[in-house]
């Protein structure tokens, strides 16, 4: 229903009128993200390998971590300099913890990404091929979730979380080969609406839900921009 076209136009009415994230804690019953996170967190199994993309400064790192116990493996990606650094300060200690200093994508590469103005902000976003690069960017290298697997089959993940700021369709264009794998068995993404639109990519919700489905997921939405994908 969320993908729907008469729901994706008018999420485009009220998105220019500042209303989403409003409406958002409105339907989820409290703050922002209050039942997606929650959700994904309680799918996390002891001793399983999780992998966080967009870790920004490691909230859902930790408690992945927590969760997976001392037998099991998180695998922390952020391409940003001073987040993967402040990464690495909290949990270099951490033997569970394995950080890779890299965007996640289609495949391998690099990419540019533009920056905010606060360096350990969660809004720096990989910029589509034909943006401008106005502002602060930065050229960031890129590695596919099928490249990983292939160079690292012992990190093969149960469960992804994904917030990448509107590239979340990169992601899973990057993960084809990982999802009939049945070792995959949860996928949480935050779906950035408006980024994607701006990408000239409004078609990639309804195309993420689709092929999450057709590989066997059940999908449910836990609010109108969270992604829960369970098999």
């Amino acid at each position: 229903m969320l993908t729907s076209p008469w729901v994706v136009r008018l999420r485009g009415i009220t998105r220019q009128l500042g209303l989403n994230r409003w409406i958002a804690m409105r339907l989820s019953g409290g703050g922002y993200e209050d039942r997606f996170g929650p959700a994904l967190q309680a799918e996390v199994r002891p001793g399983e390998t999780v992998w966080d993309l967009g870790a920004n400064l490691g909230l859902y790192t930790q408690a992945f971590a927590s969760a997976v116990g001392e037998h099991g493996k998180v695998v922390a990606f952020e391409p940003t300099p001073d987040c993967f650094a402040a990464l690495q300060e909290r949990f270099t200690d951490d033997p569970r913890i394995q950080m890779m200093n890299v965007a996640v994508g289609a495949s391998d590469g690099e990419l540019h990404m533009s920056l905010d103005e606060n360096p350990l902000a969660p809004t720096h976003r990989i910029l589509a091929g034909t943006a401008s690069k106005q502002g602060r960017t930065l050229a960031v290298p890129v590695r596919s979730a099928e490249s990983v697997v292939a160079e690292q089959p012992a990190c093969f993940p149960n469960l992804i979380k994904i917030d990448v700021e509107g590239h979340e369709g990169a992601v899973m264009d990057g993960m084809q080969a990982l999802l009939p794998d049945s070792r995959l068995r949860c996928i949480g993404i935050e779906v950035h609406f408006g980024l994607l639109e701006a990408r000239g990519e409004g078609h990639r919700p309804k195309q993420l839900e689709q092929t999450l489905t057709e590989h066997g997921f059940k999908v449910r939405w836990t609010d109108p921009s969270h992604m829960l994908a369970l098999r």
